[in-house]
């Protein structure tokens, strides 16, 4: 199955919003694929948009962390970004991220619901701000576009997980 790719067009305002959301259906439970999104330093095992993560604390909701985007990305957001914020911590279901960009937020969701044959995974990201447009072209395309990428490391980690135990 493909992923879907849409646009809410009730958040859409030009200049100010960009939402995406990509949904797959993976073929493991969620307690198989929450490890790996659980664990902020693995991030980067799974998101090829990444060379390191960390947190600043125990997960949950208003703990802060940084991100380090790979390639020339991340030397410039390693000088300059803020943190981001854990806004959402639902355990096995659902981890949200806002990470301050100039002049507004990025906000990141993903999700996993349980369906017939495995898990929806869902991940949203709304990028908001009058620099919206330059932040899609820097980083929000990559982060829509490396989906299925993420969708297959993901289910291999939590395959290699389940060989190990």
């Amino acid at each position: 199955m493909h992923p879907v790719y849409e646009t809410d067009s009730s958040v859409y305002r030009p200049g100010m919003t960009w939402t995406r959301i990509s949904r797959r259906i993976l073929p493991c439970p969620p307690s198989a694929l929450w490890p790996s999104l659980a664990d902020f330093t693995r991030w980067p095992d799974w998101d090829p948009d990444l060379t390191g993560a960390e947190l600043h604390g125990p997960a949950e909701v208003g703990t802060t962390g940084f991100l380090v985007p790979s390639g020339f990305r991340g030397r410039v957001h390693s000088r300059v970004a803020e943190p981001f914020t854990i806004t959402s911590w639902v355990q096995d279901r659902e981890i949200a991220i806002r990470q301050p960009i100039p002049f507004g937020a990025m906000d990141l969701a993903l999700r996993l619901s349980a369906v017939d044959g495995g898990t929806e995974f869902v991940q949203e990201i709304t990028l908001a701000g009058p620099m919206r447009a330059v932040m899609v072209a820097v980083i929000g395309g990559d982060v829509v576009k490396h989906f299925d990428v993420k969708c297959a490391k993901l289910v291999s980690l939590a395959a290699q997980a389940e060989h190990d135990a």
